[in-house]
């Protein structure tokens, strides 16, 4: 079975022929050093749980949809709020979508099926912010070695005090 990329499997999914990692500069990062891995997508088997590193990038620099990989435009930018409030920000990995896309996320993902939540449209006023990595893990996860450079993994959207969360909370008490 052919699987295909932004029906089967989302756009920004890694693949197991891209498990391949360096570090280099990164054009999504503003030229900042970031771990690399090779464009090989349909190389292998998908990595749901994985989002490609530079396709992450790719996908909030220019909020690109997770799912097709298509920009997306303000009037069809919708996006599943995950995250976690820190530093006095609540950020995300997860970049928008295209209305469709999300509907077709929300029934293909195991994850989103089981929250059963919604999309919501992606709140105004979302700075990126570089999440830089480090440490033993990255020597594991990834067999790269950092040596105390500043490197960026994913790049995330970060809102202080959104309005979105009112939303949230009130969901959670019903």
């Amino acid at each position: 079975m052919t699987l295909v990329i932004g029906k089967d499997v989302p756009w920004n999914a890694a693949w197991s022929g891209e498990v391949r990692y360096e570090v280099r500069p990164c054009r999504y990062a503003s030229g900042s050093l970031a771990i690399w891995s090779p464009f090989l997508p349909g190389q292998g088997r998908p990595i749901f749980a994985q989002p490609h590193m530079v396709r992450q990038r790719k996908s909030i620099a220019e909020f690109r949809c997770t799912v097709c990989g298509e920009r997306t435009e303000p009037g069809n930018r919708w996006w599943f709020p995950r995250g976690e409030r820190r530093e006095g920000w609540w950020m995300s990995t997860e970049a928008p979508v295209h209305f469709a896309c999300a509907e077709l996320a929300r029934h293909a993902c195991p994850r989103l099926r089981a929250a059963k939540d919604d999309p919501i449209r992606f709140p105004p006023g979302a700075k990126v912010l570089s999440a830089l990595v480090g440490g033993s893990r990255t020597d594991t996860d990834f067999n790269l070695r950092i040596a105390g450079r500043r490197v960026v993994g994913h790049l995330k959207l970060a809102w202080r005090d959104p309005a979105f969360l009112n939303h949230l909370k009130s969901k959670e008490r019903t």
